[in-house]
């Protein structure tokens, strides 16, 4: 077991913080933390590297994630309930954290729960639209969003987070983590029966800090339009010019979508017209670079708390921007 440490700044200089972290559980997951610290750099030599681009709070939430590669946990295996965002909830799922400082927790595997490979094969994923976990019926989640303005918030700054935590694996090459979060986003999105909204600060945050061809744009593009354009009561031409004034490139990306759905009614060709056969489950939207698709399917399914901990870390960091 290797248990040498490095130490990572994150932060602008007036808030930075530094970090102490097991080098291996760096370079496990990202080849360019593999590179700054076992390569000829000086990173390697000093064992220090910063990160003046990353808050403190998406890093530990990052690390936090590593850790739930290598420490099973027996609960948290069914996603919270939306009231999670609310201040003061007790949704959280108990036991699905660690104890101690999450950076320096040792990285070995705990054999706390029965192997997960022993799992049936027909029970389906929590990213799957017509799998078991629980969805929250329409109208309770609606009732939320017209009562209470602290839930439209605190979904808004989730999202934000989950937001934060794709970026920064996509600036430091961390492509498990990246899937995972489109997963996990996806997971929350079925169960809770509330898909990514149309929002100006995440439309110009993702188009900023990420490639157009970026899988989590796609995933808003395809929210908006199986999901907001399609809405009853939803004029489609009137929401497509607000998403315009919002973002062009947003804004064309959805209307090639929705274009390709209505050529899918007239013919073979094109987008299919429902989302559950547009996007079946997560992996239409993954690298893959990681695991192959088969693999990526069976941890899914037989790991569901690597997600419901990334759903409930980002609901936690909206309470604490929320109360910022």
């Amino acid at each position: 077991m290797d248990l040498d440490t490095v130490t990572v700044r994150v932060g602008e200089a007036d808030t930075a913080v530094n970090i102490t972290v097991y080098r291996n559980l760096l370079s496990d997951v990202s080849p360019y933390f593999r590179g700054a610290f076992e390569g000829s750099f000086v990173e390697a030599t000093d064992r220090f590297i910063s990160l003046t681009d990353v808050t403190e709070q998406t890093f530990r939430m990052f690390l936090q994630w590593v850790h739930t590669q290598v420490h099973q946990h027996s609960s948290g295996a069914t996603i919270p309930s939306p009231v999670i965002l609310l201040p003061g909830s007790t949704a959280k799922n108990a036991g699905n954290t660690t104890t101690g400082p999450v950076e320096l927790q040792p990285p070995h595997r705990t054999q706390s729960v029965p192997d997960v490979g022993f799992l049936p094969d027909d029970i389906s994923a929590l990213d799957e639209l017509g799998g078991h976990q629980k969805r929250w019926d329409v109208e309770e989640i609606e009732g939320l969003y017209l009562k209470e303005s602290e839930w439209i918030n605190g979904h808004r700054l989730s999202l934000l987070s989950f937001l934060r935590l794709y970026v920064f694996a996509d600036q430091y090459n961390v492509p498990q983590l990246r899937d995972d979060v489109l997963t996990a986003l996806t997971a929350q999105s079925i169960s809770w029966s509330w898909w990514p909204d149309i929002e100006r600060e995440m439309m110009e945050s993702a188009y900023a800090k990420l490639p157009p061809s970026s899988k989590f744009i796609r995933l808003l593009v395809l929210s908006t339009a199986y999901c907001w354009l399609s809405k009853p009561g939803t004029c489609s031409a009137t929401r497509l010019r607000t998403i315009k004034e919002m973002n062009e490139d947003f804004a064309f990306d959805v209307m090639v979508v929705q274009n390709e759905r209505l050529k899918e009614t007239e013919s073979s060709e094109g987008m299919p017209f429902w989302l559950e056969d547009a996007m079946p489950n997560s992996c239409t939207l993954h690298e893959h670079l990681a695991r192959d698709a088969a693999n990526c399917r069976k941890r899914i399914r037989d790991q569901p708390y690597i997600f419901i901990g990334l759903i409930e870390m980002c609901a936690q960091d909206d309470l604490s921007i929320a109360e910022e």
